[in-house]
This record gives structure tokens, sequence and C-alpha cells, in this order.
């Protein structure tokens, strides 16, 4: 600047929370109580010279200290704080107003829950809000930082979109733009796209095929999924390739541009991996995850008309689950490599989720695995996931039956609690590096409350089929408003249910038009139900219907 300069100098600061000094930004944090304002604020700066002329005449902001200046930042910005700081030259500054607009991607909340404690209605509205703020032009790991839209997560938020608002845009999107990153060289899609830094993490690219599947069964586009099956086939047999002959099972090596990264347990810092698995190559959460996709690979083909090809997908997910209990099973626990490999260091609940995921741990097994790595007893020890993977533990407990994902509900959602009790009011990215306090992954609330309290899911693709099992269990009411794609139109099912003075409960199952009038015909659909004391049955033609399940049958409530 010239020498006549004024100084005024208008600088802003943001921050999602106050902190204490960073161990190393971005990436290790020492947060705790958000709203400490004892703390200090730290993230990116706008530096704005106000009145001040530059080297080059050209360069200037206003020759008239009296002129009213706007400042844009040149990207938008996230905050959950802001600090604003002023410094005043020779000349008078007068700051008028600061406007602050809330750019997201227009999600129509079509979904919503009651229940009695208000707790439960905090972490709904949470994870809804969380969810938002991670959707822009794209889905984003966090709005704070990278603003990258990453496989793993799409897969989550998409989900989570779907059962919020019944919308699929971004996630059409979002499939789009991971299956055009596809590098041939490798056989594998980018981990994150769009981006100019192109990174490759295998396990993405699985999810990504999950997130094709997931679009199939909540909207049945045939047509759509099938534009994805080139790709989808040659990831399967980039993972197909790495097969070790000696054990039956994917063998993934370090290599440069690939990081073969798994979740961020504390374990594992700095980068994610498992070091039980360096020595051999062989992971077990690999091969699960891999055989998961292969079986619901073969579930697309089935719903393509494609039976020969959906038989051998099977059968390749048979093989790796059948070399997954030979070679990494010690016979009470799955190891995070070959069991044969001793490791002084703890399995993780990683490799016993995935193993029930892949149908390597069934009945008996996959709940004693589970019940053993949620509650290790004082001779045991599990590496435990993170926020992201907690999703798949909360799918592997609905998936194993009886009553785990019942017993644990509650308790599951303590990580959750914590961070309300810490003053967030998004999910943060994880608690090892406390990084980023807003991460989409961490919106599992959505999913569980919608398609596991209140039992609604695709029974059939495009909920051509509406399954309905709700868990009245949990909460003595509970009501639950869904969105539901049809043929004719966005629906909306209502689900509610009260203990009637006897003991039963009184259970109600209801669908309207989104955006309908009152008086319109609702619609008629077809439901799978299952409830408690009472056989499977499919009802055609369903616009309301009501059910009683005897209180012998519910036993007792959890809320």
């Amino acid at each position: 600047m010239s020498e006549d300069a004024t100084g005024n100098t208008l600088t802003l600061t943001y921050a999602e929370s106050y902190e204490d000094e960073p161990v190393e930004v971005p990436d290790i944090r020492r947060k705790g109580q958000r709203c400490d304002y004892s703390k200090s604020l730290s993230g990116p700066k706008d530096i704005y010279e106000v009145n001040s002329r530059g080297i080059d005449n050209d360069l200037l902001y206003t020759l008239n200290p009296e002129s009213a200046v706007i400042i844009r930042a040149f990207h938008w910005r996230t905050f959950r704080f802001i600090r604003v700081n002023i410094t005043v030259g020779s000349h008078p500054l007068v700051l008028n107003e600061v406007t602050i607009n809330k750019v997201n991607y227009p999600l129509q909340r079509l979904a919503d829950i009651d229940a009695p404690d208000t707790e439960t209605k905090t972490l709904w509205d949470t994870s809804v809000r969380t969810l938002e703020n991670c959707m822009h032009d794209c889905y984003e790991d966090c709005p704070f930082y990278e603003q990258l839209q990453y496989a793993m997560d799409v897969r989550s938020s998409a989900l989570f979109t779907y059962y919020v608002s019944g919308d699929d845009r971004m996630a059409r999107q979002a499939i789009i733009q991971l299956r055009n990153s596809f590098q041939a060289r490798v056989g594998l899609t980018l981990s994150r796209s769009p981006t100019h830094r192109p990174q490759i993490i295998p396990h993405f690219s699985l999810f990504w095929i999950l997130t094709v599947y997931d679009h199939l069964q909540f909207f049945g586009d045939t047509a759509f999924t099938k534009e994805s099956l080139p790709i989808i086939e040659a990831v399967l047999s980039f993972f197909d390739n790495k097969i070790d002959p000696a054990f039956g099972l994917v063998k993934l090596e370090d290599g440069p541009g690939l990081w073969n990264f798994v979740d961020w347990a504390q374990e594992w810092k700095p980068h994610g991996l498992n070091p039980a698995v360096v020595s051999t190559g062989i992971s077990t959460y690999t091969n699960n995850v891999y055989a998961h996709t292969l079986t619901n690979v073969s579930a697309i083909m089935c719903t393509l008309g494609l039976p020969h090809r959906a038989e051998e997908y099977q059968a390749r997910a048979d093989s790796i689950v059948q070399a997954i209990r030979k070679h990494c099973f010690t016979g009470t626990v799955f190891t995070d490599t070959l069991a044969s490999a001793s490791s002084t260091a703890p399995p993780s609940q990683h490799a016993q989720v995935w193993s029930v995921l892949s149908g390597a741990a069934t009945g008996d097994l996959a709940r004693e695995i589970l019940q053993r790595s949620l509650f290790p007893s004082s001779a045991d020890r599990f590496i435990q996931p993170s926020t992201a993977m907690s999703f798949y533990t909360a799918r592997a407990l609905s998936l194993a039956g009886g009553d785990i994902y019942n017993a644990h509900f509650h308790d599951f959602w303590e990580p959750w609690r914590a961070q309300i009790k810490l003053g967030l009011t998004t999910w943060q990215e994880d608690d090892v590096s406390c990084r980023s306090d807003c991460h989409a992954w961490g919106s599992a609330p959505i999913y569980e409350f919608a398609g596991e309290v209140a039992g609604l899911s695709p029974a059939e693709p495009g909920w051509a089929v509406i399954g309905f099992a709700p868990r009245v269990r949990l909460y003595r009411q509970f009501k639950a408003r869904v969105p539901v794609p049809t043929a004719l139109g966005m629906a909306v099912a209502c689900v509610a249910w009260d203990v009637e003075v006897s003991g039963d409960v009184q259970v109600e199952l209801g669908f309207e038009w989104a955006d309908g009038d009152a008086d319109e015909r609702p619609p008629k659909v077809s439901v799978s139900v299952r409830l408690p004391g009472h056989e499977d049955a499919r009802v055609d033609g369903v616009s309301k219907a009501a059910f009683v399940v005897n209180a012998v049958d519910v036993q007792r409530f959890d809320r």
C-alpha cells in the first residue's frame, strides 16, 4: 500500500466453535465445550482494506472516504461463530450492518417425528440440520473445510435425504459424478468427485456401488441403474483380480495413489489404517465390504432381469464369505486379518459388524459377536468405530434379528448425547481429531427413526410394496411422517401408536399425498406388515389401516 493509505481494515474470522489452541490445523483439535467463550476462535479469515489506495490507482476501493462500501466474500463461508475485527486509520469507519444469507440445497422436509421425550426430537432435528448444511451444489463431507463429495459420505447422505424428502436429484447427480470419475488405468472410481486433486480409496468405489443399489431400491429406476453397470462390473473386477489364491481373499497392498482408508479410529491414527493388516495385506473389513457389495449387485441383476449374472455375483460373495469364516475367525471373534497372523492388537468392532453384514456371521453367532463387541467384558477390548461407521453397526444390529437392536437402541445414542452436552448443534466428523463440527454421516438418527422405529422401508424396488415393521417396544407413543415415492406421485406415510388402558398397543398407518388437497382421495398402496404377535402379511389397496399389538407381545416399553 502507498504511504497515504488510511489503514482502515476489516477482518472477519470464521469458526465452528470456541476451542483451545489447536494441536495441528486443521487435523487435530482440542475443542471441548463449543460455547466456552473463554477460549479462542480459529479459522479462515477475510481481510479487507477499506477506503485505501493500492499501489496502482486502478486497484482502489473508493477515492471518497465517506462512500459506502459493500463487502462480500469471494466464496460462501461456513461458520457458527464470526469474529469482526476493525482497525480504523486516518478516516472514520462506520459499520452499518452485517447481513448473513443462508444458502443450501432446497431440501423439502416432508418427514418428521414426535416422541414423548424431547431428546428424541433433538436427535432428529440436529440430524436434519446437519444434512442440510452438507448440501449445496453437491453433497459435501463438511461445509467448513474441503467441501468435497466423498463416496462413503454420499451413500449415507443420500439415504438420509430419501427419508427426509423423498428427493433423489442430488443423489442422482452424485452417482453420475462419481461414476464419471472412473479411472480406467486403475479400475476404480475416485474417492471424491468433482475434484481437481484425484484421490483413490478402493473401499469408496464399493460404497458408490451400494449407493446405486440403494437408489434402485428406493426409486425403482432400472434405466438409470443400467447406466452404471459397466463401471460397477469394472470395479468388482478390480477386487476379483486382487484375490490371493492361497486364501481366496482379496489382498490390497499399498501403492502409489492408493489409500486403503478404513475408519477414523483412535488406534488407527493418523491415516485411518489398521496396522494389523500391514503385514499380511489381507483385511477382513475389505473382504466383508466386498462380499456385501457382491450380494447387493446380485440383487441389482435380479431386478434388471439378469439372473445368470446375479448367480455369478452371489457365487463370488459366497466364496469370499466362506474364506472369511475359514481364515479370519477364531471361533469366538472375527480378527482384522488372518487369524493365523499373531497380533497383540485387540480386534475391532468393524470386523464383527461387517461379518454380520456380509453374511459371514448369522443367527446366534451374529448376535453374540455384536453383543461382545458392543459391551466387552473386562478381559476383552475392541477397537471402536467412528460416528460414520456406527451407522453400519446399527445396520448389523437390525440384520442380526432377535431383540438385539431394540436392546441397544437407546444406549446407542450416547455418543450423540455427548455432543449435545458439548454444545454442538450439528454432528461432528469424529471424536478422535475433533476437526469438523458438521458431517452429515453422523445424521444416522434420520435413518433409524424413519426406517427402523417407524419401520418404513421399500419391500420391493421403488416402494412397489411398502415394508411396515414398526418397533413398538421402543416408545410408548410415537408418531412419524415419512415420504414414500409412488408411481403416481409423492405420498407421505403417517405412522402412530399409543398404549391403551389394557396395555395393548394401537398402531395406525395411513397415506396422503405430499402436495395434495386434503379432500383428494388418498393413495392406495400395497403394504408388507410385520408386527409382534402377528404373522407377516401383505395387504393391498391400503390407504388407512389399524392394528392391535397385544400387551403380552410387547412385554415392556423402553421409553
